[in-house]
């Protein structure tokens, strides 16, 4: 059998032109997740203090400030939440006197992204000592901890070590859900 030089160099074209195809689509693919996740100057050096200040890994944050706010620092919530992490005027009160042990402050200040990102975070660690996995975290945070403990009592909605496996309300679902794509993306794009 004779080896055809050129049918060799066709084949040699043909593989390295798939491997510059898979990468360049690989980099396309990046991109466009970084587009969706992005890391906002304006706010990372505050969410890594913040993370490192609460023993939080920084992908969770980026998730719920991307999930809450999309980087808006002055929006506000249906629910009256506000800031960057959606935090209402009653969290802010809870979370100071509660968890931070410290006298209330004026809820104006959740239009600072520092207080609002601060309180946020001590909220993210108190729910995780409290519950221990993001999923119910996530969901204590949108639907609040009454509610997830009441799922929690439900056999329905819990596997067999009692861990939230599943969410009644289709809303608060798909709000934990996108939560949790996005902290699996900042961590695969970012903190890997």
């Amino acid at each position: 059998m004779k080896i055809n030089i050129r049918h060799v160099s066709i084949l040699l074209a043909i593989l390295l032109l798939s491997f510059g195809f898979g990468f360049a689509f690989d980099a396309v693919a990046t991109a466009i997740e970084k587009y969706d996740c992005p890391i906002v100057d304006t706010y990372a050096e505050q969410i890594r203090k913040t993370a490192e200040e609460f023993a939080l890994p920084e992908a969770i944050l980026w998730a719920v400030v991307r999930t809450e706010s999309n980087f808006a620092s002055n929006a506000v919530g249906e629910d009256g939440g506000i800031g960057l992490m959606q935090i209402t005027p009653n969290e802010f009160h809870m979370i100071q006197t509660e968890i931070l042990g410290k006298d209330a402050q004026e809820s104006g200040l959740l239009y600072d992204p520092k207080t609002n990102l601060r309180i946020g975070g001590a909220y993210l660690s108190y729910l995780y000592q409290r519950y221990g996995v993001w999923y119910t975290v996530f969901a204590a945070y949108t639907a609040g901890c009454d509610t997830v403990d009441e799922w929690m009592r439900d056999d329905r909605y819990i596997n067999d070590h009692g861990t939230l496996i599943s969410i009644p309300d289709a809303d608060i679902a798909a709000h934990v859900a996108h939560t949790m794509e996005a902290q699996e993306m900042y961590s695969n794009l970012y903190f890997d």
